[in-house]
């Protein structure tokens, strides 16, 4: 398996594979959160290096609380007679 090595600020490695979209070579699952910006997030949580399984699992994660949080504010929005998700309608769906 062909691995692309990518060196970040302040030493932090990421490993990530190559090609990561549906049908693509590896036959991998498109996220709709990208791999970066998990990282990201881990690193300024206090993680000196992060992991590609940890990245996937975390996206994971993330990708999950977004769809129920985006179900309850499409919910919320019908119930107040609109077909456009507003700001406050997230705001009350995250509580």
């Amino acid at each position: 398996m062909l691995r692309q090595k990518c060196t970040r600020t302040k030493g932090v490695v990421f490993d990530f594979l190559p090609f990561d979209f549906i049908g693509g070579i590896m036959g991998r699952k498109t996220s709709t959160i990208p791999k970066a910006s998990v990282a990201r997030i881990l690193i300024k949580a206090g993680a000196k290096r992060v992991s590609e399984g940890g990245v996937a699992a975390f996206t994971e994660v993330l990708t999950d609380i977004a769809v129920k949080i985006s179900s309850k504010a499409s919910d919320i929005a019908k119930h107040a007679g609109r077909k456009t998700v507003h700001e406050g309608d997230v705001r009350l769906a995250s509580k």
